[in-house]
């Protein structure tokens, strides 16, 4: 039986609390080796990455306008993990 994908979620808000839309959110390390994996915040700040496997990802953020920001995400073996990044004034 095939394991169902891991997904992280999340939101990126700037540093008053409000959503950011089109920042670009990206793995920059993992537990092992995987394709380049990005994705783009909709209007509403959120987004959506699936990862293979449980384990440690850095995450990096970047918005037009903001400084880039990294964030470490463990993830566990429940098939999905919330989060929130905050990115500060660029």
């Amino acid at each position: 039986m095939a394991q169902a994908p891991h997904v992280i979620t999340g939101i990126v808000r700037d540093s008053r609390g409000s959503p950011v839309a089109q920042a670009r959110v990206y793995f920059t390390s993992g537990p092992a080796p995987f394709p380049d994996i990005a994705g783009l915040t909709g209007n509403d700040g959120t987004f959506a990455l699936s990862v293979p496997s449980p384990g440690t990802y850095k995450i990096e953020c970047v918005a037009e306008g903001f400084a880039p920001t990294s964030v470490t995400v463990v993830v566990t073996d429940s098939q999905t993990t919330q989060i929130e990044i905050r990115l500060g004034n660029g």
